[in-house]
C-alpha cells in the first residue's frame, strides 16, 4: 500500500452542533477536530492523506474511524485505547463566531505519545500538518508532535502549521512560544488575523506575513475572513478575495482552508492558486452546519475555477 503524502496529526472530537429554530434544543451529530477536518478537505481535492491520532474503543471511536474510511483518509496512525473516551463537544452554531463546549479532558487523542507514531509513514510523507490545537492538548500530544515533526523532516516532507489559537487551552504567552519553536521548523504557515493579533500584537496581514517568514516559514497564509486571505510566498504577495456565501456556521472553516490549500500546492506547485482554490473550500464550508458535512469536493471546486476563467 502506498504511504499518504499528506499526514495530519491531531485530536479528532464527535461534534453535536444545535439545529437552529427549533423551540427546543436538538442537536445534529457530525464531527471535528481542526485537523481532522484539515485531512478531509484534502482528501475531498483528491489529495493522498492519512491521520495520525488516538480513539477510544467506543462508539464515538468506531464513528471516526468509519468517517475516515468513508473519506479515503488512511488510519494506519489511528490507535485505539480501550481506556480513554473518544472527545466530544458541542456547537451553537454562528456565522460571525464559534460557541463551543467541550467534553475532552482525559481524551485517548490527550493520551497519545511519541512510541505510537507511524515512523516509517512520517519519513515517507511529503507533507505533516499539525495545528497549535495539537499542541496545547497535552504534555504527550506536544510531544507526539515534535517527534513527528523530525521524523517527517529527516524524510524530506514540509511542515505545515497552523496556528489557530485556543486561549481556553493555554495562554498566550506559552503558545507564542511553543508555536515559535514550531515555526523554525515549518515551510508552511496558516494564521489568522485574530490569532495573530493575540499571539503577536499584529493587525495588518501584511505585517503578520513577515513576522512569520521571519520565524521560517517560506509560505504563509493569513485568513481574514470575509475579508479574503492574504498570501506571502516566496517574493510574491496576494490578496485572495473570499468568495460569496451564504454563512450559517463558521465552524472548521479555517481547517478546510488549510487542508484544501495543502492538497492543491502539492498537486500544483502554486501556492497563489492553491489559495484561490481553498477560498472556494472555505466559503463552501461556512455555507453549511457542521466541520465537515458541508466541505466541497475538487468537482465544485474545479467547476468554480472554470466558471471564474
Amino acid at each position: 500500500m502506498m504511504r499518504p503524502e499528506i499526514l495530519c496529526l491531531g485530536e479528532p472530537l464527535v461534534e453535536f452542533v444545535r439545529e437552529t429554530g427549533t423551540t427546543e434544543p436538538l442537536y445534529r451529530r457530525g464531527f471535528g477536530g481542526d485537523t481532522s477536518n484539515a485531512a478531509i478537505a484534502a482528501a475531498r481535492q483528491g489529495a493522498s492523506v492519512g491521520y495520525i491520532t488516538a480513539v477510544g474503543t467506543d462508539s464515538f471511536g468506531d464513528s471516526l474511524m468509519a468517517l475516515w474510511k468513508a473519506e479515503g483518509v488512511d488510519t494506519t496512525g489511528v490507535t485505539r485505547n480501550p481506556e480513554a473516551p473518544t472527545g466530544i463537544y458541542f456547537v451553537d452554531p454562528d456565522p460571525d463566531g464559534r460557541f463551543f463546549t467541550y467534553f475532552r479532558t482525559g481524551s485517548a487523542a490527550s493520551l497519545l505519545t511519541p512510541k505510537d507514531l507511524p515512523l516509517d509513514d512520517l519519513r515517507g510523507a511529503k507533507v505533516l500538518h499539525l495545528s497549535g490545537i495539537t499542541l496545547a492538548v497535552s504534555a504527550g500530544m506536544r510531544a507526539s508532535a515534535f517527534s513527528a515533526i523530525g521524523a517527517a523532516a529527516s524524510g524530506g516532507a514540509a511542515i505545515s502549521v497552523d496556528t489557530n489559537l485556543r486561549l481556553k487551552l493555554w495562554p498566550a504567552k506559552e503558545a507564542r512560544t511553543v508555536l515559535t519553536r514550531a515555526m523554525a521548523m515549518a515551510r508552511v504557515a496558516v494564521t489568522s488575523l485574530d490569532d495573530s493579533t493575540a499571539l503577536l500584537g499584529l493587525t495588518d496581514a501584511r505585517a503578520v506575513a513577515e513576522a512569520y517568514r521571519a520565524m521560517g516559514p517560506e509560505i504563509v497564509l493569513v485568513t481574514m475572513g470575509g475579508a479574503g486571505a492574504w498570501v506571502s510566498a516566496g517574493d510574491e504577495g496576494a490578496l485572495i478575495p473570499a468568495l460569496p456565501a451564504t454563512p450559517v456556521d463558521s465552524t472548521g472553516a479555517g481547517d478546510s482552508f488549510a487542508g484544501a490549500f495543502l492538497a492543491w500546492w502539492l498537486e500544483l506547485g502554486d501556492a497563489v492558486e492553491a489559495a484561490r482554490r481553498a477560498a472556494i473550500v472555505a466559503a463552501g464550508t461556512v455555507s453549511g452546519f457542521g466541520a465537515v458535512e458541508p466541505i466541497p469536493r475538487r468537482a465544485e471546486v474545479l467547476a468554480c475555477r472554470s466558471g471564474a476563467a
